[in-house]
């Protein structure tokens, strides 16, 4: 199952997730906070403020497990990726405990052991996160929290459907049955699951369903014509949900499906809106971030300046032109990490796996992303978002833009420093991975909002930590 908060699609499972760690993680810190030594006060007179430091620290260890991943869903899938995410999630929490006790030191002073509390604070957050992460595992094995689908159409769209199961790509539903169409036949999935179409009056799909224990059918046939209209009508008033397929996919893929898109799903689906408050949120946002880290990152801007000024001959930052809002061409800045002759003869060309190009010191703040980190500027400046669709270059963009329906629609919002494609998908550099990102790009655009850049800032922590993509 599947909500949308502020436009953005989150399984039910992580939002009950969330609420469940936060809640035992704060009445765990409330309790820990409330002990008293044998003579000594309470930390605070007004026990209301017990409770504000436990919500704190509860809210900084929710925020660092999102950073991490420990909310995705590959952590319930890969038991070694989940192992790994929560090793680091306990370093980072331990040292967002050590920097709070030493800031509270003298209000700590009444607890039992104050210089082991960051130790035994993490050690809490471990217990209860082990607890309902446990809980949560036996739940989604057993698929208490999956919904039964029906899928009406048994052809290459409901394949893709099918083929997002068998990955193990799905864990919010369970395609009880696919409903060949006539006409589908030949070309339809063979799968136990597959049954005829009821073709029995207009109340047979509406029986099928209720038979079935089915809440929601998916329209998915390759051939639109002569769908059933009064039998869906019955089962949307039998209380079966009707779902088209390019927003079942949206919903639980959390892309724009670019085989299947239609203009008409542009023109009628929610979303593709930003008004002036919403904007003016978003440059508010994109000031206070960059500003906060440019004076974070400033030494370590000069210590790379100078590292990249030893290692190779060349100005430090590097320039270079790519397509902006509504296609408007700026000049985009970035440490230098390739030799100044990298492209005399070749010309324009994608970064490859270990290039030749890439100096020594490039390597390395290519796989941090540190070289990004001179495109704050541009942010500053107006040219970029802190989030959104990363810019190409004039070249490539032209020539996507001849091969990719749809691929000039990503100029309509500012580019970014990190975007929902860079935290999805790993480094591009063909044009059948340009097509995949611009389906991520495209989910950005129709559902972009201050909610999805926090969430998306966040989880670049996560593509960092573990260097996804990074070329």
């Amino acid at each position: 199952m599947q909500l949308r908060l502020f436009r953005h699609f989150v399984p039910v499972s992580v939002v009950l997730l969330v609420s469940s760690d936060a809640l035992l993680i704060t009445g765990a810190f409330y309790q820990m906070l409330s002990q008293s030594g044998p003579t000594n006060p309470p930390i605070f007179d007004d026990t209301s403020l017990h409770a504000q430091l436990a919500a704190g620290l509860s809210a900084a260890a929710v925020t660092t497990m999102i950073s991490v991943g420990l909310y995705g869903e590959q952590s319930f899938i890969d038991f070694r990726q989940l192992l790994s995410r929560i090793a680091v999630a306990f370093v980072l929490f331990l040292m967002v405990m050590i920097a709070c006790a030493t800031y509270w030191h003298d209000g700590l002073k009444h607890l039992p052991d104050p210089a082991n509390l960051p130790l035994k604070a993490t050690l809490i957050w471990l217990g209860c996160i082990s607890l309902t992460r446990g809980t949560f595992l036996i739940t989604l094995g057993r698929g208490v929290l999956k919904r039964r689908i029906a899928v009406l159409g048994n052809g290459i769209q409901a394949a893709r459907i099918a083929r997002l199961v068998e990955r193990g790509e799905n864990q919010h539903f369970v395609p009880v049955s696919y409903i060949r169409m006539p006409g589908e036949w030949e070309r339809g999935i063979a799968s136990a699951t597959a049954i005829e179409w009821p073709d029995a009056g207009p109340d047979a799909l509406a029986e099928l369903g209720s038979s079935l224990g089915i809440s929601e059918i998916v329209v998915a046939p390759d051939d639109r014509r002569g769908l059933p209209v009064q039998q869906l009508l019955h089962c949307k008033l039998a209380g079966i949900g009707i779902t088209e397929f390019l927003d079942f996919w949206e919903r639980e893929t959390r892309t724009v499906d670019l085989e299947a898109l239609r203009p008409s799903w542009l023109f009628y689906s929610d979303g593709f809106r930003c008004g002036a408050v919403d904007e003016l949120a978003k440059r508010a946002f994109d000031i206070i971030v960059s500003l906060c880290l440019l004076g974070f990152t400033a030494p370590l801007l000069l210590v790379v300046g100078c590292l990249i000024k030893f290692d190779s001959s060349g100005p430090i930052l590097y320039r270079q032109e790519r397509v902006g809002y509504r296609g408007r061409h700026f000049t985009i800045l970035k440490f230098r990490s390739m030799r100044i002759d990298a492209e005399y003869n070749s010309g324009p060309q994608w970064a490859a796996r270990a290039d030749p190009r890439i100096t020594r010191i490039g390597a390395v703040i290519r796989k941090l992303r540190i070289d990004e980190l001179p495109q704050i500027l541009n942010v500053l400046r107006g040219d970029m978002s802190f989030v959104g669709p990363r810019p190409e270059r004039p070249y490539f963009a032209t020539n996507l833009t001849a091969v990719i329906p749809y691929y000039n629609e990503r100029h309509w919002v500012r580019p970014g420093i990190t975007g929902w494609a860079q935290i999805n998908y790993p480094y591009g550099a063909s044009i059948e991975d340009a097509r995949r990102k611009l389906s991520f790009d495209l989910y950005y655009v129709k559902n972009r909002s201050i909610f999805l850049d926090f969430l998306i800032l966040l989880q670049t922590a996560r593509v960092i930590l573990w260097n996804q993509g990074a070329r």
